[in-house]
């Protein structure tokens, strides 16, 4: 299939998912400037009878998202068709899934959760309005697009019909099963689903009560098979994990309720319930203000005007267009779907090497992305430090500093670098990145190994051969005050999301806790057999990471200042750590010149990458979490995508 051509403009690049029934790829058009990408669905449907089934409803569907093509809330249907090859080209949504926003641990307040809300009923509400039903709302199936930041709801249920995947009471799944042979389809995924989605007759309302569960994960930071329900009504429990105003907890309430007839019967009625909360207080003494509802009961195209009456599609029309595999389940009527006792673990990334940047003379000792997503920053031994274009791999500037340059920071917005060096007699610089000029901060170090940037971005520490770590005042260059507790070397700063406390990691084996208003010692946490080179916080600032020169990562808990668990697997010193934005994804470098990915919730090792040559000195993600940034001994710095 690579290479084929279809509708003699589409040209199959890559193979993204591979299944019994179906196939995933990466497309390029041909006949388009720059060749934009796309993706390209083929269907393996078992039979004649069967693919002329799934076909004639596709064709239904196709004609409801060919209406909706210019509506910028769904992927656009570029092309379908060809013979017994049945297949689907849509247009590829560059972003990332809203499952890197709201994940387990994560609170949202409740003004972002109703911004939340209305973006996405205002979709639902286009969708609905041509009798489609989607099915399988949650927050993987949400893309926030870069550049824009809007959500657009993807998989339509493409191939899904044609999985013959069947749940039995013992939980095993079988895949042999013919579709109309005693079973009821039962699309969805289990949390999300409602009872009478479960019973393969789902409503527009089950689209609300998906949404409705989303919400509330966003609230309380827990997935919705954690919440329990009630024995007798069965209604969602789960005001008592969060505060929350009353007025939107008798919203969420009603768009969960357990049968459908109860809950808000349309996505307008909802966004309409959502109007009356406007300029309420939330518990968190934030206001929510007109212009988020307001603007979003409007469609942003006139040409999609929200119809009066839903009709409710069949569920062959409904379970087509989709471009992922699994989460579906086709059961025999007489048993129920069973939900999970435990949230699934982080998904599998599939890693490919994106960029190997090339142009220091000399070892690379860390290398980060700007927030905007737009560069990276490098730091190396050839006493410079490098502008590149993340998505180009284009250099775009150096920066000549006066010795090596060990650390790299860059502060909110992408405008100030603060960078320290081994062996100079005014270690640490701060530089601005549009002129690129430098002024030079009175250290009296000589050896700065690690800078941190406060979150706010108005102050900064650095870790020192002396074993001090300084605090500076960014604006006017000042030592703010002095940190003193460890007896070696401090390698690594880091500073938490809230900016309330920071972590040091030391030779003398030992982390310390501060306090970074206080400015005093909170404690010292003991375990690693050798130096502790490297430390992170988890971005909800729960957890602290550790990497040491005793081969092994350890994970702790803030709250309870325990370890949690311990990662072996590297056979070298571990030089540098990073956790993913979503906190799913804990990235490791290591003088054994590897790079390991691990599932940080649960200590799995999910990949071991082998590309470099010499130490892996830094790891590091984008912001949005798709990309690991690297650097190395072997002088270069390599940029891996992540696909989840």
């Amino acid at each position: 299939m690579l290479g084929k051509l279809l509708k003699q403009r589409y040209q199959i690049v890559e193979v993204l998912k591979a299944g019994g029934f179906s196939q995933t790829y990466l497309a390029k058009d041909i006949l388009q400037p720059n060749c934009p990408k796309c993706i390209v669905k083929q269907l393996l449907p078992t039979g004649n009878n069967s693919f002329e089934s799934v076909k004639k409803s596709l064709l239904r569907e196709v004609e409801a998202l060919k209406t909706l093509g210019d509506y910028d809330g769904v992927p656009r249907l570029l092309a379908f068709g060809e013979n017994q090859e049945f297949y689907l080209v849509q247009e590829l949504i560059e972003g990332y899934s809203l499952s890197t926003e709201i994940y387990p641990g994560c609170c949202w307040s409740e003004s972002r959760v109703m911004q939340l809300l209305c973006e996405v009923l205002e979709i639902l509400a286009i969708v609905h309005s041509y009798g489609l039903i989607h099915r399988d709302i949650k927050p993987s199936n949400l893309i926030r697009q870069n550049g824009t930041h809007k959500l657009v709801l993807i998989d339509f249920g493409a191939a899904k019909q044609t999985w013959r995947q069947v749940v039995t009471d013992k939980e095993k799944t079988y895949t042999n099963f013919a579709v109309g042979i005693g079973a009821t389809i039962a699309i969805g995924t289990p949390g999300y689903m409602p009872a009478e989605q479960e019973r393969g007759i789902p409503k527009p309302s089950s689209d609300i009560y998906a949404l409705g569960m989303m919400a509330i994960q966003a609230l309380t930071g827990l997935s919705p098979t954690q919440l329990l329900e009630d024995s007798e009504t069965g209604e969602v429990l789960w005001q008592q994990h969060v505060e929350v105003t009353p007025a939107l907890a008798k919203i969420l309430n009603k768009m969960v309720c357990f049968y459908f007839k109860d809950r808000y019967q349309s996505a307008t009625d909802t966004l309409h319930a959502l109007q009356s909360l406007v300029n309420l207080p939330t518990s968190a003494g934030q206001e929510i203000s007109a212009p988020v509802v307001a603007n979003l009961l409007l469609p942003r195209n006139p040409k999609f005007k929200i119809k009066p009456k839903l009709s409710v599609i069949s569920s062959a029309i409904a379970s087509l267009l989709t471009l992922t595999v699994g989460g579906y389940y086709l059961r025999p009527s007489p048993f129920p779907i069973l939900r999970a006792e435990r949230p699934l673990a982080a998904a599998k990334p599939n890693v490919a090497l994106v960029h190997t940047l090339k142009s220091h003379t000399n070892v690379v000792w860390g290398a980060i992305s700007s927030f905007d997503n737009q560069t990276i920053i490098s730091s190396s031994g050839d006493k410079t430090i490098k502008v590149w274009n993340l998505l180009t791999g284009k250099l775009l500037r150096t920066l000549k500093g006066s010795e090596q340059v060990l650390a790299v920071a860059i502060s909110p917005g992408d405008r100030t670098l603060v960078s320290g060096s081994y062996n100079a007699s005014q270690a640490i610089d701060i530089w601005n990145l549009s002129t690129g000029i430098r002024r030079n901060f009175q250290s009296d170090s000589h050896h700065v190994w690690s800078v941190a940037i406060s979150p706010d971005g108005q102050s900064f520490a650095s870790s020192n051969g002396d074993g001090s770590i300084d605090v500076w005042n960014m604006r006017d260059r000042k030592l703010r005050y002095r940190l003193l507790g460890h007896l070696d070397t401090v390698w690594s700063v880091a500073i938490s999301p809230n900016g309330q406390m920071l972590a040091s990691a030391s030779s003398d084996k030992t982390i310390k806790l501060w306090d970074s208003r206080n400015r005093e010692l909170l404690h010292t946490i003991t375990g690693h057999s050798d130096r502790v080179r490297t430390v992170a916080f988890s971005p909800d600032g729960q957890i602290l990471a550790s990497g040491s020169w005793d081969k092994s990562i350890k994970v702790w808990n803030l709250k309870t200042k325990t370890l949690l668990r311990s990662l072996w697997g590297h056979s070298g010193y571990v030089n540098s750590i990073a956790i993913s934005p979503n906190g799913q994804i804990l990235a490791s470098g290591s003088d054994d010149k590897t790079i390991k990915l691990w599932n940080l919730p649960t200590g799995e090792l999910l990949h071991t990458l082998k590309q470099h040559s010499g130490n892996v000195n830094s790891v590091s993600f984008n912001p949005d979490g798709n990309l690991l940034i690297s650097s190395s001994g072997d002088k270069t710095i390599k940029v891996w995508r992540l696909n989840f």
